[in-house]
């Protein structure tokens, strides 16, 4: 399938996958590698009802360090090209991994979360949700210092971690959109967090075009080896030409 069939494709009933891929060109780095360090412990033995039991303080000062870092990050040309693919096609589905804001902060209309949102608390005790104060972001969390709610219990970031459910209303939009899409995008979304969405698809016979520099071909998936923020503005402007 060429990039002109792909274009087609786009003017329809689009589900597009998002991970982590897709907000690297915005300055955050992905769990991949050394690159989430922190106090010499990596994001799997830190993201974990576990690690946060043993060590609240730690984890808390390890989100609130990468809540530091990607404060000021903005929407790239990826996020922006799925924002104005709203305007021409018949409807646009974004089911992200991600936990930081980009797809809202791009004005995205129908984004479901998997892995939670990195701007919000949950607490321990009573459940309740709320939004992150930003004062926590002015100091060190400490073990007698550590965020709570109304009701003395402790808060916790209102993210996904290891060994926890995902969001059901994220699976629930997939079950709901996967099988009226006419293409199913899967951009920077890592294997390690697909949920098998994109072969599931390819079983189907959707077509999947799978976007990611590093991304392995599989059979029934369309394989395009380029940045997310090079891909989409270009494939987009093509679908434009077909209006």
């Amino acid at each position: 399938m060429d990039e002109g069939q792909i274009a087609a494709l786009l003017l329809g009933r689009v589900l597009a996958l998002t991970g982590a891929g897709i907000s690297v060109a915005s300055g955050l780095p992905t769990f991949r590698g050394n690159e989430g360090l922190y106090q010499g412990l990596n994001p799997y033995e830190l993201a974990s009802p576990e690690a946060f039991s043993r060590h609240p303080a730690t984890v808390w000062n390890w989100y609130l360090a990468r809540i530091r870092q990607g404060i000021s990050a903005k929407p790239n040309a990826a996020h922006l090209a799925l924002k104005d693919l709203e305007d021409i096609s018949e409807s646009v589905t974004i089911v992200t991994s991600n936990v930081d804001p980009l797809h809202q902060l791009a004005k995205s209309k129908q984004v479901y979360r998997l892995h939670g949102d990195i701007l919000e608390t949950k607490c321990t005790n009573c459940k309740g949700i709320d939004d992150l104060e930003m004062s926590l972001l002015e100091f060190e969390i400490t073990d007698e210092n550590l965020p709570r709610c109304q009701c003395n219990g402790i808060l916790r970031p209102n993210v996904v971690w290891f060994g926890e459910y995902p969001w059901p209303e994220a699976f629930e939009a997939v079950r709901r959109e996967m099988p009226r899409a006419n293409i199913v995008l899967e951009i920077g979304f890592s294997g390690n967090v697909s949920y098998g969405f994109s072969q599931i698809a390819a079983n189907m016979d959707i077509p999947v075009l799978r976007i990611n520099p590093d991304g392995e071909q599989e059979s029934g998936i369309i394989l395009l080896k380029e940045p997310a923020e090079v891909a989409m503005p270009r494939l987009v402007s093509k679908a434009k030409l077909l209006i």
